[in-house]
């Protein structure tokens, strides 16, 4: 079954989740695990990738959607795998292929709006009887 992880931080300013996801990142550096980041669209992809290859701490080796044997895979829905190891969603919504994966990770920053998307899709989770568990990061 599907467990879910919500990453929260009380970190409200504009590029709070992509320190979310910078930190996620480096953890994955170190484990066996595969990653599938899921972004809202092509464009949203192709933005990622670009980051994705800074030399600012952020780089990750990875591929994009149509190299799906590489540990860290950047897709977005439409072009996603049947099934895999993590789903890191990227979106605001919940994920089609959520179910799929072992396990489902939710990066929420701690603006209105963000705050206000991780309670629904939290509530969306927790009414499909997925284990959902929060985990509260201080801002870096």
């Amino acid at each position: 079954m599907t467990e879910v992880w919500f990453y929260v931080t009380r970190d409200a300013s504009a590029g709070a989740r992509a320190q979310l996801l910078r930190r996620l990142l480096e953890r994955a550096w170190h484990s066996p695990r595969h990653l599938y980041l899921l972004t809202s669209d092509e464009i949203a992809a192709k933005r990622l990738d670009d980051w994705l290859w800074q030399p600012l701490g952020s780089f990750l080796p990875h591929a994009m959607n149509d190299r799906q044997s590489e540990r860290c895979v950047i897709g977005y829905e439409g072009k996603t795998p049947e099934s895999g190891d993590i789903l890191v969603n990227l979106t605001d919504q919940v994920p089609s292929i959520c179910e799929h994966f072992a396990r489902v990770v939710e990066l929420v920053s701690g603006s209105d709006n963000d705050t206000q998307k991780g309670r629904e899709r939290w509530r969306y989770y927790r009414d499909k009887g997925l284990t959902v568990t929060k985990h509260e990061l201080d801002p870096l």
